[in-house]
């Protein structure tokens, strides 16, 4: 490896759909077939169309589009993706044990809201789980190829990229971290934890918490830390890194007033 410092469709609507709206698919208009299996097949390059649904239903979550909390309307969804209720059941139920939605007996579907509870407590596992990635990769000088193409892509994001997009950046980068240290207990309780990660990252998004620019430059300063070999810099960087986030999060970031939809039991 290099020894430098890291630096510097949705389809057409059918005749008669408004013409005011630029996408045709907003939940505010609801057009039945506006987003066929059909487009969402092609454009995830997948045969199954129940993980075609439940990926492009992700995306709409993290996107803004479905906000937490949010009732997902099975009737309304089925009509737009043209799909039985059945199919859409399947991939609630993909998403549901993921944790990106709730079901709630008697009441629906419903988009997760984290709880200032589910933030500090999937932070505090984060900070466990990195800060120990990167102190082993810090002992060995040992910069994951994966971290600096994160960082990378990273780096070519803007304020006005698309959430989800700044979203999955971000994960990339810490999962190439705690990836690259070599435990794979380590990356498997990471991995189990991605959903709650995507929506905690997705929360921070809405926020005025920090631009792209200024996370960019915090992981790069991980990396340099680690390339320096400096564990205990390390260890403070990925620790302030996830602490002011969690902080930022918990005073900002949670909806208020009522406790948000529980999972069935």
């Amino acid at each position: 490896m290099e020894g430098r410092a890291p630096g510097g469709e949705a389809g057409r609507p059918p005749p008669g759909a408004e013409k005011e709206s630029h996408h045709p698919c907003r939940r505010k208009l609801i057009v039945p077939q506006c987003n066929t299996m059909a487009t969402v097949l092609r454009r995830l390059g997948t045969v199954s169309t129940v993980q075609a649904l439940e990926e492009d239903l992700e995306r709409r979550t993290l996107d803004g589009e479905f906000q937490p909390g949010e009732h997902l309307r099975e009737v309304e969804l089925a009509r737009q993706y043209d799909v039985g209720r059945n199919t859409l059941r399947a991939a609630f139920d993909g998403l549901a044990r993921r944790g990106l939605l709730v079901k709630s007996r008697n009441r629906g579907v419903f988009v997760r809201v984290l709880t200032s509870r589910d933030l500090v407590e999937v932070y505090e596992l984060r900070s466990a789980i990195e800060i120990q990635a990167g102190r082993s990769l810090a002992a060995r000088r040992s910069v994951p190829e994966e971290a600096q193409r994160a960082l990378a892509a990273q780096r070519r994001l803007t304020g006005d990229s698309a959430r989800r997009d700044l979203v999955e950046a971000d994960l990339a980068f810490h999962r190439a971290i705690v990836d690259g240290a070599g435990n794979s207990r380590l990356s498997a309780v990471h991995r189990d934890i991605a959903a709650e990660i995507r929506l905690s990252l997705a929360q921070l998004m809405e926020t005025d918490y920090a631009t792209v620019e200024d996370l960019t430059a915090e992981h790069a300063n991980v990396l340099r830390a680690v390339l320096s070999g400096e564990e205990g810099t390390a260890e403070a960087l990925i620790r302030r890194h996830l602490e002011v986030a969690t902080a930022w999060l918990v005073g900002h970031g949670t909806p208020p007033g009522e406790e948000p939809t529980r999972p069935e039991s």
